[in-house]
């Protein structure tokens, strides 16, 4: 079942504690909730699409020593020499990748790479392993989770096993075409099938809480911002 543009615009607009909300009205408590060790790169992240999915294993190959030329001509190459194969390209409209490679330090999504899946459309990044650039990623705001942060390569330390299958990330299943929703609370994955009921639900969720925040706002005499106009 496709997600329909109108529906993924209700996702962007609520929290992702408007969507747990709605799923626990739904008998589905906790199960899509990902493990709360996934989190952002820096406050303020938030962003909502659909899940595009890769795996990744952990091997142990370590390089042999080699020149520099030759380790700069086999480290990206596609002739079968190459030290390092990602599972896919990705970069999409509305896409979230959402990779699990068990939580190892081999950092898949780096400050290049994020941004060419930017370019293309991709609005998020949720990775049970590594971010690596950190400081890169956190300038160029790159939309990104993960739950590890290591400077190493993933050449030698981990291997492709799937693109665009089931996996499961931060101990919650995930299809390609899922909702992914993320903000500072963390991130929630919501069947394609639930979509349209869950994001009706979230939205009366949050409609329903504004007014009261907007009240406290204006007794305070605080600035209104976008959360309660």
């Amino acid at each position: 079942m496709l997600v329909n543009a109108e529906t993924l615009a209700v996702f962007r607009s609520v929290r992702t504690s408007d969507v747990t909300d709605a799923l626990d009205s739904l008998g589905r408590q906790t199960i899509h909730e990902v493990d709360p060790a996934m989190r952002p790169l820096f406050p303020g992240i938030h962003f909502a699409g659909l899940a595009h999915t890769q795996e990744y294993g952990p091997i142990d190959a370590p390089l042999t020593e080699m020149s520099y030329e030759e380790f700069d001509r086999r480290q990206y190459a596609k002739d079968g020499t190459g030290l390092w194969q990602s599972a896919g390209p990705w970069g999409a409209p509305d896409e979230v990748l959402v990779i699990d490679a068990k939580r190892t330090r081999a950092g898949i999504i780096g400050s290049n790479n994020v941004l060419s899946g930017m370019v293309k459309g991709t609005v998020g990044y949720v990775i049970d392993g590594t971010c690596r650039d950190s400081f890169e990623c956190i300038i160029q705001r790159v939309p990104a989770f993960s739950t590890v942060r290591s400077p190493a390569h993933p050449m030698g330390r981990i291997a492709a096993v799937s693109d665009n299958q089931p996996i499961v990330c931060g101990g919650v299943r995930v299809n390609p075409g899922d909702v992914v929703i993320a903000d500072d609370d963390g991130v929630v994955v919501v069947p394609q099938e639930l979509a349209l009921e869950v994001a009706r639900r979230a939205k009366l969720i949050q409609d329903k809480d504004r007014p009261g925040r907007r009240s406290h706002y204006e007794a305070l005499g605080l600035p209104l911002d976008d959360t309660v106009r």
